[in-house]
């Protein structure tokens, strides 16, 4: 079904750029956004040719928000002892995330420690692919 009500939808797109790509000098932003949109057509075919392909990659770009959010708050940590705190921080958060662990119940259990009198093998008990 996707290939047959598909295909004629991107033939006629297709049609449409080339012609609308003839009206731009090279370096207008419509010119290069048609320029990039030839370079990656060979990959949205492979959407109506593969039904394990979807149409956009949102649920990619979910996953890199955080990422994309943080390196502007990276700009304003202040020096490089806080840029290294905060990239600390988030791998402790992906490590959760990946260990199916509440962040914030891990957080809450680490920091209620004292850590400073622990062994290294404690600590590393107390890391979230560790953690119980």
């Amino acid at each position: 079904m996707r290939e047959r009500r598909t295909t004629p939808i991107l033939k006629y797109l297709e049609t449409y750029m080339l012609d609308v790509h003839k009206q731009y000098t090279p370096g207008e932003a419509m010119e290069k956004a048609l320029r990039y949109a030839f370079a990656v057509w060979i990959r949205i075919g492979r959407y109506v040719q593969d039904g394990r392909f979807n149409i956009d990659n949102n649920l990619m770009e979910q996953a890199i928000r955080p990422i994309t959010l943080g390196r502007k708050n990276y700009l304003f940590c202040g020096n490089n002892e806080g840029a290294e705190n905060n990239a600390i921080f988030y791998t402790f958060m992906a490590c959760c995330r990946e260990a199916d662990i509440e962040p914030y119940k891990w957080m809450k259990e680490v920091l209620s420690r004292s850590l400073l009198d622990m062994t290294e093998e404690e600590l590393t008990k107390m890391l979230p692919s560790n953690f119980k």
